[in-house]
């Protein structure tokens, strides 16, 4: 099997011997109920003009009401710009493909249940070149996924889990990627399973479509 089509009868990450907790043998994690009495995304008169705008902008582009991620980051309007470039140098503009890049949020996004990240990512995955079995594989425990993207998957299945990765998988990973490369998919899962856990402890709801 080659490292873009995921093979159904291929063992996933979640089987013992890869490093995993028991607790980690799932399909995909529920999201946690948001909590009360937190910011939430912000009005655009609580964001200011400019984060506003860029708010209204990344709203319309994703074909949503609101953006909620721009709209909650955004009341700290200094900390959201240079947000926006840090995150742009991952994605889009990251060391890794597009479409690599996009498989490994959605894994990060199966990994912790983060349902606004996997809502979102769906979507921008298949326009970036994921395919329809892809994005469904990445969902699932048992993703399918060989070489290359095995290995990276692993990666990110391991930091999501224990927020470390073990030798022998930092082996098979560092057969398929640079060290760059290597620094950048470490960044790039840290940085989304941050997302994640901002999200939810700031209450950023669902977006909802136009």
């Amino acid at each position: 099997m080659d490292d873009t089509s995921p093979d159904p009868a291929t063992p996933g990450n979640g089987h013992p011997g890869n490093g995993l907790p028991d607790h980690a043998d799932f399909d995909r994690p529920a999201s946690p109920p948001l909590p009360s009495g937190r910011p939430g995304p912000g009005s655009r008169k609580q964001l200011g003009l400019v984060n506003a705008a860029i708010e209204a902008i990344g709203a319309r582009a994703t074909g949503r009401k609101r953006l909620g991620v721009f709209a909650t980051i955004g009341r700290a309007k200094r900390l959201f710009r240079g947000w926006l470039i840090y995150s742009a140098t991952m994605m889009p503009f990251g060391e890794l493909s597009r479409t690599d890049t996009e498989l490994i949020i959605l894994r990060v996004a199966h990994g912790r249940g983060a349902d606004y990240e996997r809502d979102h990512h769906r979507v921008i995955g298949k326009r970036a070149g994921l395919t329809d079995a892809e994005i469904a594989a990445v969902d699932r425990r048992d993703h399918g996924f060989t070489g290359r993207r095995g290995a990276m998957i692993a990666v990110a299945d391991q930091l999501v889990a224990k927020r470390d990765v073990d030798d022998a998988t930092w082996a098979e990973l560092s057969r398929h990627l640079s060290d760059r490369e290597c620094v950048a998919l470490v960044q790039l899962i840290t940085h989304y399973d941050g997302l994640a856990t901002a999200l939810h402890v700031l209450g950023t709801p669902a977006d909802e479509k136009r």
